[in-house]
């Protein structure tokens, strides 16, 4: 009986023990809300810009505007290669069996040598508007020159006036009479749309002087030549 006891009671002190014991432990608190709202950087779904948009951010930058018509419409040729023939009224600046140039005049002008030296400073003739399908076809073409090849050979009775680049304005004539580039009153050039005056502005823009030659021929095929010095 006395064993019975002592066995009892040394059971009921261990868990009274173990009850102090675990009152003293800290009690478990619930563990804070976390926001589940993602930050810009975070869980956001990538924007993709679309074809051709500047991939710059926050810097304000713009695609850089071309330099030249795009595309060109140039006729490459070898300078050193160049011929004058003249047949029926007409002067023919040839690279081999290439025509570089077509002009008009008669045997004694000096628009074929105007023709021959103005293409030996280049490398390639160059033109805004030769598909056009207009009746007056050559006043909607422009000329212009590319990659000079060191030579400078003087030019017969130059034919030259001067504009100022920086007031240069593209304005529509009304009425299917196409556009064109003026300096004020000056006007510069005729085009037959909209894309080839701005393209013809911009090869403007980069001189100041423009110059012409078979400014004597009045034929619908063809405009006078346009070049700068």
């Amino acid at each position: 009986m006395r064993l019975t006891f002592a066995v009892s009671m040394a059971a009921a002190l261990v868990l009274t023990a173990a009850g102090s014991c675990d009152s003293g432990k800290p009690q478990t608190q619930a563990p804070p809300e976390i926001s589940t709202v993602a930050s810009p950087s975070e869980g956001a779904t990538p924007v993709t810009p679309p074809p051709g948009a500047s991939q710059s951010r926050g810097t304000g930058a713009s695609p850089a505007a071309p330099s030249w018509p795009t595309p060109e419409d140039c006729l490459s040729y070898n300078p050193a290669n160049l011929t004058k023939q003249y047949a029926a009224g007409i002067y023919q600046i040839m690279d081999g069996s290439r025509i570089v140039l077509r002009l008009h005049g008669g045997p004694g002008d000096t628009v074929g040598e105007q023709g021959l030296a103005l293409a030996r400073r280049y490398k390639r003739h160059c033109f805004i508007g030769r598909g056009n399908s207009r009746e007056e076809k050559g006043e909607y073409i422009f000329d212009y020159w590319r990659d000079g090849s060191g030579n400078t050979p003087s030019i017969p009775d130059e034919n030259c006036s001067g504009y100022n680049r920086n007031n240069l304005t593209v304005e529509d004539m009304g009425s299917g009479h196409g556009w064109r580039v003026k300096d004020h009153d000056h006007v510069l050039q005729l085009f037959d749309n909209e894309s080839d005056a701005r393209n013809g502005k911009l090869v403007l823009a980069k001189y100041s002087r423009i110059c012409f030659i078979d400014q004597g021929y009045d034929g619908l095929d063809r405009d006078p030549i346009s070049y700068f010095p």
